[in-house]
């Protein structure tokens, strides 16, 4: 408006100064004409047979006439200026008006403020207010539309909302709720690794879709932006990233990668029925692990094989309960845990199922003595050597290898007073050269660990035996045949 004001008042006023040229170009002409009339008469020369013709009279109303165009033509140029100041004054009193409430804190953010609605909207993150430069915006992808050219949005934080967890609700109606995948309350939570949810708990909703990175030392915004196929731009401009314009990161910082992705574990998927599984998940009885190392076994005891060890911290779903032991998941894992070891409500454990449906307990095996070997197995003295022979002092303790019956207690052929236990899987073992009578006999059942008997140095030679010294011969034998103790013992 103000070029198209200037153009056509230069043009009115170049018209102005060719009709005053125009009118001092006639009136040379007719000065001239009658100066040639006169220098002729002069000279003698005739005059033509009809005269030249004098320039009409003016009327004595042509001056006023051409002053009232010049008038004109000047009131035609002030109007068109005045025209172009009082586009020039708008103009300038809307970039006033932006200034100010720029100033003010107000513009684009309180409108969208007053709407309810947050800085990021429909999945894309605006970096920048909208402006006489356009909106600079930031793709759910993370790419920047275009340079940052003006003031940021002012946000405190990558998370909207810290959520407190009710009964009933699941990580797929959270994230409908707020905007966001599955997959990103999942990683911004920790919950990748199974930790089942409580009722009460605090989960954090970022704005928009997206991992969180926690830096280590050495890393680099490049190095991060290829791994999670994201762009520098997108990392280093996301507002609560806070990256220096060196873009050089500090070890332990927390930042937010808009837009990125990462796999969820395979055992995770598995375990809870695929991403639709983990959707539906929602508080449950749980209990939280107190002690680093926690044994996770395959059955309710401690001679059932362990499954793993659990970390302090670690939230466990609860599943069933057996005496003092308890059942629980965490993801892909599932196993007894003692109850004791677990911080979980009285009330809880009350409702529980009772479960029988375990394994029973392998082959526990213990060392049947103190003391040192003396002689192994196998070969010796050019004869077979079916046991291995531990020395001590008298009265040393013995004790069961391993849980089984009595079969046989006192007087042995060859190995004087001994004790004989049969074992499940077709497995026997012979304790020899006890000092005495053994503290056990005939059909007794026993357990790893339990006192049998005490190391002597007695033996029967009538059947075979022989001793040098005060010693305990332990001999396996597996389905009838002696086998190498070492294989079992721990």
């Amino acid at each position: 408006m103000l070029s198209f004001a200037l153009y056509h008042w230069k043009d009115k006023i170049v018209s102005a100064e060719q009709l005053r040229g125009y009118e001092r170009q006639r009136s040379a002409l007719r000065r001239a004409a009658l100066a040639r009339g006169a220098l002729a008469q002069a000279r003698g020369v005739p005059l033509p047979a009809r005269p030249l013709k004098a320039a009409p009279a003016r009327s004595r109303w042509q001056p006023d006439l051409l002053r009232a165009r010049a008038w004109l033509a000047s009131l035609r140029v002030w109007r068109h200026g005045l025209l172009a100041l009082l586009v020039l004054g708008v103009l300038l009193g809307e970039l006033g008006s932006g200034w100010s409430q720029q100033a003010r804190g107000g513009g684009w953010e309180d409108a969208r403020a007053a709407q309810g609605s947050s800085a990021y909207a429909d999945g894309v993150a605006f970096a920048r207010a909208p402006g006489s430069l356009g909106p600079i915006r930031l793709l759910a992808s993370g790419e920047l539309l275009a340079p940052a050219l003006s003031r940021p949005v002012e946000v405190a934080s990558a998370f909207q909302s810290l959520h407190t967890l009710a009964l009933g609700e699941t990580l797929g109606s959270l994230a409908e709720r707020y905007g966001v995948s599955v997959e990103t309350l999942i990683w911004a939570n920790g919950l990748e690794g199974g930790d089942a949810l409580i009722p009460g708990q605090l989960l954090r909703v970022p704005h928009l879709s997206g991992l969180t990175h926690t830096v280590s030392a050495g890393e680099t915004l490049a190095a991060l932006a290829e791994r999670y196929k994201a762009s520098v731009a997108s990392i280093a401009s996301f507002p609560t990233n806070r990256v220096p314009v060196t873009l050089q990161l500090n070890p332990g910082s927390e930042l937010f990668i808009p837009g990125a992705q990462r796999a969820l574990p395979e055992d995770l998927l598995r375990a809870a029925g695929g991403l639709a599984g983990l959707a539906a998940r929602a508080p449950e009885p749980a209990g939280v692990v107190l002690a680093e190392q926690t044994n996770l076994r395959a059955g309710p005891s401690t001679e059932h094989g362990r499954l793993g060890q659990l970390q302090t911290g670690r939230q466990v779903a609860l599943r069933a309960k057996h005496d003092d032991w308890l059942l629980v998941e965490l993801g892909p894992l599932r196993g007894w845990v003692r109850a004791d070891m677990l911080a979980v409500e009285a009330g809880q454990v009350v409702a529980l199922p009772v479960s029988n449906d375990f394994p029973a307990p392998p082959p526990r095996w213990v060392w049947p003595t103190r003391g040192t070997i003396t002689s192994g197995f196998g070969a010796r003295w050019g004869s077979f050597h079916n046991g291995l022979d531990i020395a001590n002092r008298a009265w040393t303790p013995i004790v069961a290898a391993r849980s089984g019956v009595v079969t046989e207690a006192g007087w042995c052929s060859g190995y004087g007073y001994c004790v004989k236990l049969r074992h499940a899987g077709g497995m026997e073992t012979i304790y020899g050269h006890l000092i005495d009578q053994p503290v056990v006999a005939r059909g007794d059942e026993v357990s790893a660990g339990d006192l049998i008997g005490h190391m002597g140095s007695t033996y029967d030679r009538a059947g075979g035996g022989y001793s040098t010294g005060v010693h305990l011969h332990l001999t396996v034998l597996l389905n009838g045949k002696a086998v190498n103790p070492l294989r079992f013992l721990p």
